[in-house]
């Protein structure tokens, strides 16, 4: 048959030299041409026909790699010179081939075999040999093959852009791989004996790929196929470059303008890496509809998490970030998985953050909170008045804090959507306001009013529409009012406090109404009732024991 190489006996192979199976002879670097058919022999690997060649080393170890190309679905496998097994290899469901890489020693060889994945696999093939020199640098795209002659070896790879590189490392079990270089030290995962992978999402630079001997496999959730098989200790080592563009992928790095679809598998989360070189309006919105989103956004002393912030489900992130590297992970509430989509805005900042130093009613004053140092503001009272302090954020959950003459108060959710409000009366002083939080740290809002107080003090008695009432709430007491209705007319009443969850009820004249939370009160009361001419009662008492000012308004 042409192109058979064979029935010469190389040095180190003699005439009587007994093999445990016999078969045409070949030198390691030429290629082989053969045929499977129907008169071929069975099994020596998994029952099906074989074609199988001796493979000898020449006088020089040099370093092949072989490509099997046929028409059938077949399969790789490899016995040394005293019939011990090598390994095996398949060719892919997809058409891509098996490949077998041989760095023949000397005086040595090693029985190659081809057969067919299944019973009805028949045809010509050829095992096309390409000799590999010797090659330090790793090109994207471009196999590289090597031996781990003292027990390790190492690769430049040199980027001029970013790139998303997927590094395939083929060839015996219990190789190691690490790729490092600045900022980036990556351990690959083994996904099945003698293959590693390894996901990079890199800058441009220099980086090297490390290999060796592995003490402990490091195993991946994953597995793969393996298409290559080894004799003789070579390894095959392929880094393949995606299209950061190309909208799919589960990690790298995202830039304004994203839009970047993934999948979340197992029980893993997915991570992006945001680099800032300037202070920015970052949003950042993920969503799914296969699971409940989770967003989480970390680094520069910064903690942001949300869960259902874009509506639904899904999840947004809306900020100011300093300067410097961030890590934005994707999760899941309840353990769905399937995919997502992450997309990133960004703006330039062209603002300031304040947190601390004087605040005037009117003003409003934009901080970060990082939990480290205390935001504290003064805020000054020239009379009596009536005021509303506002801390507003979506990256954490705050808590409002208002100390001075005498008084002590703090909010955590009255605002609504975790967010603080603190409405009270304040004789004339100086105070302060510390920004506190819950959970969690970012950027928020504090605005302060005030108005001239033009209600009264009082924790009983008469009420008409259009006046505002304070009265103090004792623990476990009440706030007793009569509401006069001089003719039929819709009346909104809102008792809101700062250190009381209050609980509203209006009853008389066949009326009994009853609030707890209201939309928008936080933990205030609300009650809308068209009502006829009369008196009626309405009753202010507290959900718990705590103790405070309330105000009641009575809206016309």
């Amino acid at each position: 048959m042409a192109g058979l190489v064979g029935l010469t006996l190389l040095a180190g192979c003699s005439d009587d030299e007994a093999r445990f199976v016999s078969a045409p002879e070949m030198q390691a670097g030429d290629s082989i041409e053969g045929e499977l058919t129907s008169t071929s022999p069975v099994n020596l690997n998994n029952g099906t026909r074989y074609s199988a060649h001796w493979m000898c080393g020449s006088g020089e170890a040099e370093r092949y790699r072989y490509t099997l190309d046929a028409p059938f679905a077949a399969s790789l496998a490899a016995f040394d010179d005293e019939g011990r097994w090598i390994g095996s290899a398949e060719s892919g469901p997809e058409g891509e081939p098996a490949i077998l890489l041989s760095a023949a020693e000397a005086q040595r060889c090693t029985l190659v075999v081809i057969n067919g994945q299944d019973g009805a696999a028949f045809g010509p093939y050829t095992l096309a040999a390409e000799a590999t020199g010797d090659q330090d640098g790793l090109q994207a795209d471009r196999p590289l093959v090597g031996r781990l002659d003292d027990g390790s070896a190492e690769h430049s790879l040199s980027l001029d852009a970013p790139a998303h590189l997927n590094l395939a490392l083929s060839g015996e079990e219990g190789l190691d791989m690490h790729l490092v270089g600045e900022g980036v030290n990556q351990r690959a995962e083994s996904c099945a004996p003698g293959e590693l992978r390894l996901d990079a999402y890199l800058e441009p630079g220099d980086y090297r790929v490390q290999l060796g001997q592995a003490a402990k496999p490091n195993m991946a959730m994953t597995k793969c196929a393996s298409q290559v098989l080894s004799a003789g200790g070579a390894y095959q080592l392929v880094a393949e470059q995606r299209d950061l563009s190309d909208g799919r992928r589960n990690g790298g790095p995202l830039r304004d303008g994203d839009r970047i679809t993934g999948t979340l598998e197992g029980e893993s989360t997915n991570h992006y890496t945001l680099h800032l070189d300037e202070p920015s309006e970052v949003t950042l919105d993920l969503g799914s509809t296969a699971f409940d989103t989770v967003l989480h956004l970390s680094g520069n002393d910064t903690q942001i998490s949300d869960d259902d912030g874009g509506g639904g489900t899904d999840s947004r992130i809306q900020t100011v970030l300093m300067a410097g590297d961030y890590r934005v992970e994707v999760a899941s509430y309840g353990g769905n998985r399937g995919d997502y989509a992450i997309e990133l805005r960004r703006s330039e900042f062209d603002g300031e953050f304040r947190n601390d130093g004087p605040i005037a009613s009117g003003e409003e004053v934009r901080g970060q909170y990082i939990g480290v140092a205390e935001n504290r503001y003064r805020f000054t009272v020239e009379e009596t008045a009536e005021v509303s302090l506002a801390l507003d954020s979506q990256d954490f959950d705050p808590m409002l804090y208002l100390q001075g003459e005498g008084v002590e108060l703090t909010d955590d959710d009255s605002g609504g959507d975790r967010n603080s409000l603190i409405n009270t009366v304040l004789e004339p002083g100086d105070y302060i306001l510390e920004v506190q939080s819950y959970s969690g740290s970012g950027i928020y809002t504090l605005r302060a009013e005030s108005s001239p107080f033009e209600g009264r003090m009082s924790d009983s008695g008469e009420v008409t529409p259009g006046e505002v009432v304070y009265g103090r709430m004792t623990a476990g007491g009440r706030l007793a009012y009569q509401l006069v209705v001089e003719e039929p007319r819709e009346v909104v009443l809102e008792s809101t406090s700062s250190a009381v969850d209050t609980v509203m009820r209006l009853t008389g004249n066949g009326v009994n109404e009853h609030n707890d939370d209201a939309p928008g009160l936080g933990l205030g009361s609300r009650i809308t009732q068209h009502l006829q001419p009369g008196r009626y009662e309405v009753e202010v008492t507290a959900f718990g024991s705590n103790a405070g000012m309330v105000r009641l308004f009575i809206g016309e």
